[in-house]
């Protein structure tokens, strides 16, 4: 656990954030990279991941604060104004929600582009899961089996006040005495998460060079594997502020993971459907480029024939 990157007197600079802009560079770099070759202006990357960052943040934020609203009626503005409290799957699922809107009305397919991202979405998050685990937020559970977990010490941030992460969360519930040194061993989760998301992001860059592939095929991957582990992993977790539901049976995440699964199966079952996307030919099959271009050619056959007719 390493959370603070550089400090300038109460302002800190985190490595979670550091993180954060290293996943999104590489997921910018990755689909631009992959959209070149089916014809998608690299500049339209830029624009999906602004809109997807600050409608999943701010979806992630809304969906923190409805699990611990008590804290929020407490005193809005602190948890208003944390640069920690998120919940990722809601700030996915709201992200989702936002650039299907945003694609439709730029006139882009949402299958398609849904594919092409799909790998960097993966990467982005792998690279936010070594955040949490440098900052020590999103903790995993107790772990029993020795060799497997990890021990976390107290840090505090410039102002003095501690981070919340394992070690406060068993001192909190008498799990450590005052003054100890280390917490309980817990599991690194957060990089067992990182791991899968890297490896599920290799795999869907693998099936999206198959040729031929239909539409829809590498998002419905990405969707139900990703759903999958994450509720298993969630099994793993031990930070109880993301919310537990049916006794502490099932967290936020597990429930929402559950509505997912079904989602990604409708995808799979859907892409076969689907007409063959092109690997690396946008003349295979018009993509959102070359459209443009044939709608402007067309446009302008037009006027020559008005003024033919004429």
């Amino acid at each position: 656990m390493h959370p603070i990157l550089l400090t300038i007197g109460d302002f800190f600079i985190g490595t979670y954030g550091l993180m954060i802009a290293i996943g999104l560079l590489g997921a910018i770099g990755l689909a631009a990279m992959r959209g070149r070759g089916r014809g998608y202006d690299p500049d339209v990357f830029f624009d999906m991941a602004f809109v997807a960052v600050l409608s999943g943040f701010v979806s992630a934020r809304v969906l923190y604060i409805i699990l611990n609203f008590n804290q929020f009626l407490a005193n809005p503005l602190e948890l208003i104004l944390s640069r920690t409290g998120f919940v990722f799957l809601g700030g996915f699922v709201g992200a989702i929600a936002v650039l299907i809107w945003w694609l439709r009305r730029k006139q882009l397919p949402v299958l398609a582009t849904g594919d092409l991202v799909a790998p960097s979405v993966a990467l982005a998050h792998g690279f936010g899961r070594i955040g949490c685990h440098l900052a020590g937020c999103c903790w995993g559970g107790v772990c029993s089996v020795t060799g497997m977990g990890i021990t976390l010490e107290p840090h505090l941030m410039p102002d003095g006040y501690p981070f919340a992460n394992a070690y406060m969360d068993h001192l909190e519930h008498g799990l450590i005495e005052p003054g100890a040194a280390f917490s309980l061993p817990v599991w690194p989760v957060q990089l067992y998460e990182a791991f899968g998301l890297f490896a599920l992001a290799a795999l869907l860059v693998c099936v999206a060079a198959r040729k031929p592939r239909r539409q829809g095929l590498v998002l419905g991957l990405y969707v139900t594997l990703y759903a999958v582990m994450r509720f298993a992993l969630e099994f793993l977790r031990g930070d109880a502020d993301r919310g537990m539901f049916l006794g502490g049976v099932l967290s936020t995440s597990q429930i929402i993971s559950l509505l997912l699964l079904p989602a990604g199966i409708v995808l799979l079952v859907r892409a076969r459907t689907q007409p063959i996307s092109p690997r690396s030919h946008p003349s295979v099959a018009p993509q959102p480029t070359e459209q443009k271009a044939e709608v402007a050619a067309e446009s302008s056959g037009r006027r020559r024939d008005r003024k033919r007719r004429r």
